[in-house]
């Protein structure tokens, strides 16, 4: 047998102590961890994890998949060379550090996951679970249960008793219609919500795609989608699964305001941008105006100015998105 694990038997990617480990193969072993679930990591990416345990990132993605549809995750040298390309590529969208929205949502779907029908109450063990949020340490999930509740989407009972540590927790009808909604297919990407118009397209190409994609975000303008469906209902659609939504108010479109106060009514993040000269003269709905908004003009040189001004802003709003160009950082 290899003597690649440690000889106190923690886990290799969140240092859990005492986890078993059996070879399924010459080069690949299947680790169980209460805290990362089922997981297959082969001997390189073994070295590689080891050096930077604890890893709340991976242990994060191992355990929502194992979760998710019981596949364990499969770490070798055949799927990426390094650990942190094997994130870069997650099947899943990974949640900035700070971004407690995204991290609640990842616990509330695991809440839905083991709630056997409406108004059940499952437990939570916060050393084990705060994976589920890709939290560092069970005093992060805590606070993101915290979070959740604050916005009545779980509500919390009382200990049974003084020495019991889990967390009883239920989903309120509040946090059923949130789920419905928008809780199940969040990817990391930028919706755009402009006029179909060819006069803008440099805008859309030099500006908005450029800004958002530097802000480590997919960006998509619904019209250079394939689909089958009516354009409406894809707009409604996409802007569900979208993270954000950049809103141009160039020419008061009013798809603009449509999509923008949908993206609102979800809970998501707006990024404002307009045509300067329309903004100076005050041209825009008065309910926007206190909104902060990024302005640009017309001109290569100015659209490539503005892009890095809207990916400050996005990054700004919302932090960077998982796919950035690390040496931009």
């Amino acid at each position: 047998m290899s003597a690649l694990y440690p000889s106190d038997g923690n886990c290799p990617i969140c240092n859990f102590p005492g986890i078993p480990y059996k070879i399924e193969d010459p080069l690949l072993y299947t680790v169980e961890c209460p805290r990362c679930g089922r997981f297959n990591i082969s001997e390189h990416l073994f070295e590689n994890v080891a050096k930077t345990r604890p890893n709340f990132f991976l242990s994060g993605l191992s355990r929502n998949l194992w979760e998710d549809d019981g596949t364990p995750l499969s770490m070798s040298i055949a799927n990426y060379e390094t650990v942190d390309a094997f994130l870069a590529k997650s099947p899943i969208p990974l949640p900035n550090e700070n971004d407690i929205p995204s991290k609640a949502d990842f616990v509330l779907k695991h809440i839905r996951r083991k709630s056997t029908f409406p108004g059940s109450t499952i437990a939570i063990k916060p050393i084990a679970d705060c994976s589920l949020g890709f939290c560092s340490n069970s005093t992060e999930l805590e606070y993101l249960i915290d979070y959740l509740q604050a916005i009545n989407y779980i509500s919390v009972a009382s200990p049974d008793h003084l020495s019991d540590t889990d967390i009883k927790c239920k989903i309120t009808p509040t946090g059923w219609a949130y789920l419905s909604g928008i809780g199940a297919e969040t990817k990391d990407q930028g919706f755009i919500a402009m006029a179909f118009k060819s006069e803008l397209n440099p805008l859309s190409e030099i500006g908005l795609h450029v800004g958002i994609e530097s802000a480590g975000y997919k960006a998509l303008r619904i019209d250079r989608k394939d689909h089958n469906n009516r354009i409406d209902d894809e707009i409604v659609a996409e802007i569900r699964k979208s993270k954000f939504v950049v809103a141009d108010l160039t020419e008061n479109n009013q798809g603009a305001y449509y999509e923008a106060g949908f993206a609102q009514g979800l809970g998501k993040p707006v990024i404002w941008t307009c045509e300067e000269s329309q903004l100076k003269a005050k041209d825009i709905h008065f309910d926007v105006r206190q909104y902060i908004i990024t302005t640009w003009e017309k001109g290569s040189d100015n659209l490539t100015d503005f892009a890095k001004r809207l990916t400050q802003r996005i990054e700004a709003t919302i932090g960077r998105g998982r796919f950035a160009n690390k040496e931009a950082q």
